[in-house]
């Protein structure tokens, strides 16, 4: 017992002795960052929600386009994967970077590439060339993640963490409901016929240049407008030495348990979670009839993921991030299930509405699980610690679809079942059955996890000046 308290003194020592050298800077930056003033508000609102409209008018289409392409199931979910895998195995240089030079450096790189690789999507001609452009948009372009959550991490005091970037990240996400439903209608407008048949797979894939030229321009503005952020981070007056920027992933690990324990609970989560990534494309296309029924959807799922993320991040600083974590996650099981039904009945409607609980779960948890990470961090290791988060997230979500796709196509293989069968449903949902009960045993594993990191430091130290004393 002496020598674990011991072991955790490093950290409570390095930890405490930043907390004690910043205290009144902090007592004197708290009312300054809680009152943002008129211009710095304007700019992180725009850049929110520049960010999240050209986020939505792609990531709401790119899995479809690949279908549109021939993609089987084993090749969508290499699409999927090398997409989540991308999205985050870069993720702990980006944040080492945005700690080491600033938060919006990375951010420039981040909606830069994005923009870019937006523009290249609708002239991919086979999967093969979507997966490369989806590797460069993710690798480089998903850069902005832990750079943007550790720029709004800078603004609030961590009483405020939680609420904060809850309140940006949801404005962004519900402005971005109109973008999904103007895309959605212009492309029901356009002559490319829905893809609802294989047989029209070929003829509807001239209709994504209409979301991905949208995403490009809206990511240019979002781009211009990040030049007029004001960073409160300023990595020249860094209270630390410059050793501390190249500690090893397992040296951050190591000395510090909260984080620790989080770390392997939610790369299963994530595994769970991905597994359904590659299978959903398949069933909405099965399902919908019209490219306004799939806006629909996706809006009812983004107007209470912005809710969720608003106030989930309120229960989460009132409460505790640990209660919103396993109830949130817990709500992803519906999802699903909701899918399974509509299969069955070939109505659309129930997808749309078990992306009502699946929308509040995907805000609420977003918002937790990234001030829970901020609050196992100090503050020079904010992007870091978040994003060895991602990084662990993505690898398994990686293996979930990958491992999701080769099943399904395995499947399809022995049983010699065709796409346009009927037999390919039954496939479909018992695969759905299985992911549901992976994301309900992996939701109720959060239980195991601290309460809050903070709470865990301050026993510690209190463990510590006894065994001193």
């Amino acid at each position: 017992m002496l020598l674990h308290i011991h072991a955790n003194s490093l950290l409570l020592k390095g930890r405490r002795s930043l907390i004690e050298e910043n205290s009144e800077s902090q007592r004197e930056k708290t009312t300054t960052r809680e009152k943002i003033n008129r211009d710095e508000k304007i700019s992180i609102y725009s850049v929110s929600i520049g960010y999240s409209a050209g986020r939505s008018s792609i990531f709401t289409y790119l899995s479809y386009f690949g279908v549109v392409l021939g993609a089987s199931p084993f090749e969508q979910s290499i699409l999927t994967s090398v997409r989540n895998l991308g999205s985050n195995m870069f993720q702990s240089v980006w944040g080492w970077l945005a700690d080491l030079k600033g938060r919006k450096l990375v951010i420039y790189i981040g909606l830069g590439t994005l923009m870019l690789s937006t523009l290249l999507a609708p002239f991919a001609s086979n999967p093969l060339e979507l997966v490369l452009i989806s590797i460069f948009m993710t690798t480089v372009g998903f850069s902005i993640i832990p750079a943007w959550n550790a720029f709004l991490g800078d603004y609030a005091s961590e009483r405020l963490r939680a609420t904060f970037i809850g309140r940006i990240n949801s404005i962004g996400t519900i402005s971005s409901i109109f973008v999904i439903l103007i895309m959605g209608w212009i492309m029901d407008l356009s002559p490319f016929p829905f893809p609802h048949e294989t047989t029209d797979y070929f003829l509807s894939r001239s209709v994504f240049f209409i979301p991905f030229i949208s995403g490009a321009f809206i990511f240019a503005c979002a781009l211009f407008l990040s030049f007029f952020l004001v960073e409160k981070y300023d990595y020249h007056k860094r209270p630390i030495i410059k050793e501390e920027l190249r500690q090893s992933w397992r040296t951050l690990i190591d000395r510090n348990p909260p984080f620790k324990r989080l770390l392997p609970i939610d790369m299963f989560f994530k595994f769970a979670m991905s597994t359904a990534w590659p299978i959903f494309p398949f069933v909405t296309l099965r399902v919908a009839d019209s490219w306004t029924m799939v806006a629909v959807m996706w809006v009812v799922f983004n107007l209470p993921r912005g809710i969720g993320q608003n106030f989930g991040g309120l229960i989460a600083d009132r409460l505790n991030k640990k209660i919103v974590l396993i109830f949130s996650r817990l709500g992803y099981v519906a999802v699903p299930l909701g899918y399974a039904l509509g299969l069955v009945t070939g109505n659309i409607w129930w997808l749309i509405l078990v992306n009502i609980p699946g929308g509040l779960a995907f805000g609420a948890e977003e918002t937790s699980i990234a001030s829970y990470s901020l609050d196992c961090s100090t503050a020079d290791t904010k992007a870091r610690y978040f994003s060895i988060l991602l990084t662990g997230e993505g690898f398994s979500a990686f293996l979930g679809s990958l491992f999701s796709g080769f099943m399904m196509d395995l499947w399809l293989n022995v049983s010699r079942i065709d796409y346009s069968s009927p037999d390919f449903n039954i496939i479909l949902i018992i695969m759905l059955m299985i992911i549901a009960s992976l994301r309900l045993i992996s939701a109720l594993l959060h239980k195991f996890i601290y309460k809050n990191p903070l709470d865990f430091e301050l026993e510690n130290f209190h463990l510590l000046e006894s065994y001193k004393s």
